[in-house]
């Protein structure tokens, strides 16, 4: 069955206000279910290749359909000190954090590779990113139950940050430390859609020079938006409807009812100050209305729109070093 636009977007705002309402109360958005738990080989493109052993589970949450997630764990030599769990900055559908793998093992520390095989965001006839992040929370809110003895620690990128952020704002995800890299990009929605475009946003990190950054969504993203929050006039050439405005404000991260404190989380940005696209400036909407402690690092000479790793902080450090120190300072109880 297929809904007429404004069916759709009644739907959604009514879904969107009783979610909201149940959220005032409980600070958190209802987490889902794992299921269906079995084990097989890792793909080729995980840690450790095909010998390696993965788990696929089943996803489940209220308003969206069931989804399929696979990961793989792997421990180091000796006693871990911790579990590191990735999901992949340019794309859910793979296995994240090939360069820093290796260092975290040698370190002491376990790692988790997380994929979604058909994508986290999308969530059928009545898209919304908000009702979608449950999936990813679900995920890494029971791994880190797997192991409540060890700091666990979650480390994303992009739409992959944003994920991570939904979890820690709306459904009580609650890790040692959270490293994000060029995210979270749905932090303010409606900023990121809207048509005419909002004014740029100063970024002002806590490591390193300001600069101003566009909110508007470029366009190598706009496809997967319109298609994740279920409207083609996204950051498009036509001037949006207040209605949708509303619905896009209302599915971002940064709306009301999210928690904005997390006094027993480390939470670290790392983003480019190249303004090639709005990632930096998304950022840093959701980090700075955070009321605990938080940092973020201007990244200069990023290899194009948002890869870090390569790049460089105000002391000189690559990006990789810079993030793998930072969660093996800081992951502990």
């Amino acid at each position: 069955m297929k809904f007429s636009s404004s069916t759709r977007i009644a739907k959604l705002l009514g879904l969107l206000l009783a979610l909201c309402a149940a959220s005032a109360a409980a600070h958190a958005l209802p987490i889902g279910t794992i299921s269906n738990v079995t084990t097989a080989p890792c793909g080729t493109n995980y840690f450790g290749g095909s010998k390696a052993t993965c788990t696929t589970v089943t996803v489940t949450c209220p308003g969206v359909a069931n989804v399929r997630a696979i990961y793989g764990y792997y421990a180091p030599e000796g006693t871990s000190l911790g579990v590191v769990a990735f999901v992949n900055g340019a794309s859910d559908t793979t296995p994240g954090g090939a360069n820093y793998l290796k260092q975290y093992l040698a370190d002491g520390f376990a790692i988790e590779q997380i994929v979604f095989p058909t994508g986290w965001e999308s969530t059928g006839e009545i898209p919304n990113l908000k009702y979608a992040s449950c999936r990813l929370a679900t995920l890494l809110s029971y791994l880190q139950n797997l192991n409540p003895k060890l700091p666990y620690a979650a480390q994303a990128g992009s739409s992959a940050a944003g994920g991570v952020s939904y979890a820690l704002a709306w459904y009580g995800f609650a890790p040692q430390v959270v490293e994000l890299s060029s995210g979270p990009v749905f932090s303010d929605i409606e900023l990121g859609c809207e048509i005419p475009k909002p004014a740029h946003q100063l970024v002002l990190p806590t490591d390193g020079a300001s600069w101003t950054d566009g909110l508007t969504y470029t366009q190598n993203t706009i496809q997967s938006m319109q298609s994740w929050t279920g409207n083609d006039t996204c950051a498009g050439d036509k001037t949006t409807s207040q209605t949708w405005d509303a619905a896009w404000k209302a599915m971002s991260i940064v709306s009301p009812g999210a928690q904005a404190s997390f006094p027993t989380t480390v939470i670290s940005g790392w983003v480019c100050n190249n303004a090639i696209n709005n990632s930096a400036a998304q950022a840093y909407v959701w980090f700075s209305q955070l009321t605990s402690p938080w940092s973020l690092t201007a990244m200069t000479n990023c290899d194009g729109t948002e890869n870090i790793d390569d790049a460089t902080t105000p002391q000189g450090l690559t990006g990789l070093a810079a993030v793998t120190a930072d969660v093996e300072l800081n992951l502990h109880f």
